[in-house]
């Protein structure tokens, strides 16, 4: 796994995934405290010239510094689980359907970290897997939530609904509820769709209930990064009411 940046090498840093950072000159200075502790950890750090950087990073933007380390560590659907089974009602699950570009894989699990969800789920086919493109996009955030891989995302979102989870899937048309009016006081398992397709079917039947997001410019849809933002942070704002009474 290639680290992009200085915040993806910090990131990689804290949970212990950093092996070796090679940074330019000219950012060594702001980055003495982060060469500090990378030293103490036991990482070979490098003094590399901003065009050996651009030559191990292919292209993509790093700001000076480029790290390495071993494969993404996914965690296991099992945890998920139990977190939701521990957490009862105040449980909330990100499940995506087929999201296969990295840069909104990325970008979702930037909002999926600030929202604290207790676990992103990606099936293993149809899916983009995290990489450094992800962990990039994620602003290094990617390792902040656990994200497991499933082999049938239908299956786990069986097991999901019989350890206490609602299954909301986000998709407008026939018999979707206007996201505003739901209250989501029970254990929330939001399941997204790729942009374009939306939800496969098999997925959409086995949701408790259909969620759009009201659209008052007109505008289709969102991107799905953009859409799942909006629908975690609603999540977080309803279970921050005193009251329990909906309105829109």
């Amino acid at each position: 796994m290639r680290y992009l940046g200085p915040h993806a090498c910090e990131e990689a840093l804290v949970r212990g995934e950093l092996h070796t950072v090679w940074i330019a000159p000219a950012a060594f200075g702001r980055l003495a405290k982060f060469v500090g502790e990378a030293r103490a950890a036991g990482v070979v750090v490098h003094r590399e010239p901003m065009e050996g950087i651009d030559r191990r990073s292919q292209g993509q933007r790093h700001q000076g510094v480029l790290g390495e380390g071993g494969a993404f560590a996914y965690a296991e659907f099992e945890d998920v689980l139990a977190a939701v089974k521990e957490k009862g009602d105040a449980a909330l699950i990100l499940a995506l359907d087929g999201v296969t570009d990295p840069h909104n894989l990325g970008a979702i699990l930037r909002s999926a970290a600030a929202a604290a969800v207790d676990g992103v789920i990606l099936p293993e086919r149809r899916s983009a897997a995290v990489n450094d493109t992800v962990v990039r996009a994620s602003a290094g955030t990617a390792g902040r939530v656990p994200v497991c891989r499933v082999v049938n995302l239908g299956r786990a979102l069986d097991d999901l609904k019989e350890a206490g989870g609602w299954i909301y899937g986000l998709a407008a048309g026939e018999g979707s509820r206007d996201y505003l009016k739901e209250s989501f006081d029970r254990a929330t398992v939001l399941v997204m769709g790729a942009e374009g397709e939306g939800l496969h079917q098999k997925i959409r039947e086995r949701c408790d209930g259909l969620l759009h997001i009201p659209m008052p410019g007109g505008i289709e849809s969102l991107n799905v990064s953009a859409a799942a933002a909006v629908t975690l942070f609603r999540v977080i704002a309803r279970r921050g009411q005193a009251s329990p009474e909906v309105s829109p």
